[in-house]
């Protein structure tokens, strides 16, 4: 029998396990993106390039064109870096775009104008070029970068008595065979040093005929430009969201987008533009863009209905891709982020209905440049989508208009009355031992991300009436930890860190994320061919010495197989098949010298499979009766032992103060203030 003193061991030896392990994990960052509006100084406005009669007449079937400069700041890096940036984040995004949009073609070399002295230029009534009013600079800039005076129209100077005069250096060639010019930079500047900004970017000159931006910048902060595996899919996808900012998604554009014959949707005033807001410091755009809307019904904590009013862009495509996806025939239009401050709002999705969409103001975890990004680029009206590049959203799709138009409460009660899922969002605080979940699309293990700020946070963003083990007086407290996503909870990918230093990721398709084999209680696997799998009970891994269980459990990443005739899950190279959602998989297999035990709860085979077009999923069946009473493998060691419960929890006890050692660093952790 067991004594007293070993049960409060063992017990003890698994609470500071748990603590040792609470402090190194952390979640993910939620990288903000503050796109910066640039300001009306920085933006030459009317370019000309070609006449408005001709670009007009041209049909949107022309794919884009995109034609890179790299800033001499790249050569700066150090040579991997370089290689990155050069060799691989930027030709990958180019060609994804390049496949993405169609423009009207630019029929001849791009000129770009310089930008005048006095910020002020003119336009005569037979000329089409403009005039700067006293002077031009010496230098014209696009964001960070100068730019090169082989890609620059000779100055123009207007004057009362002999009206517009080239003077100084000739015109350049251009750049050829291009419909956009992003000049690209690396310099550690004071942006770079703001909510841990990778990357930036926005447009610098827009053309005359349909204000399509024909040159813009990024630039990478390059103390944060990462070579490591898995952070490459985040930084490729932060240059897209980037590029995407400068081609048209910018609330600084907004006034200058137009229809599909080419006319403006906002009016314009005396000199071709429309009129500045000052507040918000951009040009202002009309309701046939965006418009707001107040929600009737949006509940909070204390049962309280409130008006909710958010802004929506209403433009035609933009409509029709954000009904289909809710399902819902009646929505107005597609939320735009309310929170976040100047860059982060107005520019971007609303991160609660949209969270994992790739134009979202925060990258928390797998994104998806999805259907309602591509319609909004085509709202623009300056490009057409290829709408088979758009990659699948999952987050909110076919949940209908209840899921869009009220709060994250509704849906989480709701649920969890009709005793169903309340995914995508959560409701757990993190405890003892942790309960790891999986993200939406299964790509990540996840963790519900529900925190105590303690502190009272917006009263329309208070959502809990009870959680347990919390204090009803500290409820006011409780909300997920992306603010962006109106503090509503939901599960999110994170990083284990160990004394402050990354160890590894938990998006399943990354290899180097994979646990120690010392430390795989639970057989995962990851690489390209895993995905996140919930498991049935805590996983344990024995020998005839000794018993060790999984401390933190609840989903792991696994080999998988999308089949015809259903899913198919593999775990240490034994393969195992689900036949439907729910369906447990008792798993018993020696590896090397030790027994694992544990079990997975297959998920749906869409849930899955999503990703994969090649294949239909079946439908559900119950799985044939298999005793595995008589197929357990023996504990490893020539002949199976008894362990005592005494002499058990002793074993236990030795192997979890050894599962300790490599973790006593993070003591340090514990006892930072």
């Amino acid at each position: 029998m067991a004594t007293a003193g070993n049960n409060i061991s063992v017990t003890a030896a698994f609470s500071l396990l748990v603590s040792l392990f609470l402090c190194l994990l952390v979640y993910a960052k939620a990288h903000k993106c503050t796109h910066q509006v640039p300001k009306p100084n920085e933006v030459v406005h009317g370019v000309h390039i070609e006449p408005a009669h001709i670009v007009k007449k041209r049909s949107l079937d022309q794919p884009l064109r995109i034609h890179l400069v790299y800033d001499s700041s790249i050569e700066q890096l150090s040579t991997e870096k370089k290689d990155l940036v050069k060799n691989v984040l930027f030709p990958q995004a180019k060609e994804f775009l390049q496949n993405t949009l169609y423009v009207r073609g630019t029929g001849v070399p791009i000129l770009l104008d310089r930008q005048c002295q006095t910020g002020h230029a003119v336009i005569l009534e037979n000329d089409p070029h403009l005039c700067c009013e006293t002077a031009c600079n010496a230098t014209t800039r696009c964001g960070e970068v100068q730019v090169p005076e082989e890609h620059l129209r000779q100055c123009r100077i207007w004057t009362q008595q002999t009206g517009c005069n080239l003077v100084g250096n000739p015109s350049g060639p251009g750049v050829a065979s291009a419909d956009f010019i992003l000049y690209v930079s690396a310099k550690q500047t004071d942006r770079c040093g703001v909510d841990d900004t990778v990357a930036y970017a926005a447009y610098c000159q827009l053309e005359a005929a349909l204000d399509r931006p024909v040159a813009g910048y990024a630039n990478l902060c390059p103390n944060v430009i990462s070579t490591k595996p898995h952070e490459f899919a985040s930084l490729l996808s932060t240059v897209k969201h980037e590029m995407i900012h400068a081609l048209g998604f910018s609330s600084g554009l907004f006034a200058f987008y137009r229809d599909e014959n080419g006319d403006p949707l906002t009016d314009r005033n005396a000199n071709g533009k429309p009129a500045f807001n000052d507040q918000l410091g951009v040009y202002q755009w009309s309701d046939r863009v965006i418009q707001e809307v107040t929600y009737p019904e949006w509940h909070i904590r204390g049962g309280r209905i409130i008006p909710h009013t958010v802004n929506v862009i209403i433009t035609p495509k933009v409509v029709e891709e954000i009904r289909n996806h809710f399902n819902c025939s009646d929505l107005q239009g597609a939320e735009i982020e309310n929170q976040g401050g100047a860059g982060t709002e107005w520019n971007h999705w609303e991160k609660r209905l949209l969270e994992s969409e790739a134009m979202t103001g925060s990258h928390t975890q797998n994104r998806a440049f999805s259907r309602l990004t591509l319609a909004l680029m085509e709202d623009t009206g300056w490009y057409r989508a290829n709408y088979d590049m758009a990659e699948p959203l999952l987050w909110g799709k076919n949940l209908g208009c209840d899921f869009a138009k009220k709060s994250c409460k509704y849906w989480i009660d709701s649920q969890t009355q009709k005793g169903e899922l309340v995914a995508p969002y959560c409701n757990t605080v993190q405890q003892n031992p942790l309960q790891l979940r999986c993200s939406i699309d299964r790509v990540s293990v996840a963790l519900c991300n529900l925190q105590n700020y303690n502190r009272v946070i917006p009263e329309d963003y208070q959502y809990f009436d009870s959680i347990p083990g919390q204090d009803s007086a500290a409820l006011q407290n409780f909300g997920g930890g992306v603010a962006l996503a109106d503090y509503c909870p939901f599960n999110q990918e994170f990083n284990w860190q160990s004394d402050g230093v990354f160890s590894r990721a938990s998006n399943c398709d990354t290899a180097e994320n994979a646990p120690s084999d010392r430390d795989n209680y639970a057989l995962e696997y990851y690489g390209q061919d895993s995905k996140c799998v919930e498991q049935g009970r805590a996983w344990m891994k024995e020998d005839c010495r000794q018993r060790a269980p999984a401390v933190d459990w609840g989903s792991g990443c696994y080999k998988y197989r999308c089949t015809n005739q259903g899913l198919i899950v593999d775990v240490a190279g034994k393969e195992y098949r689900c036949y439907r959602k729910g369906q447990e998989l008792p798993i018993a297999t020696v590896k090397g010298s030790w027994l694992y035990t544990g079990s997975l709860i297959c998920p749906s085979c869409e849930e899955m499979c999503w990703d994969n077009l090649q294949i239909t999923c079946p439908a559900e069946t119950d799985p044939p009766n298999v005793s595995t009473a008589s197929t357990r493998p023996q504990v490893p060691c020539g002949t199976v032992q008894s362990v005592s419960e005494s002499s058990g929890r002793t074993a236990t006890l030795g192997m979890l103060f050894l599962n300790l050692i490599p973790l006593l660093v993070g003591i340090l952790l514990c006892n930072t203030p």
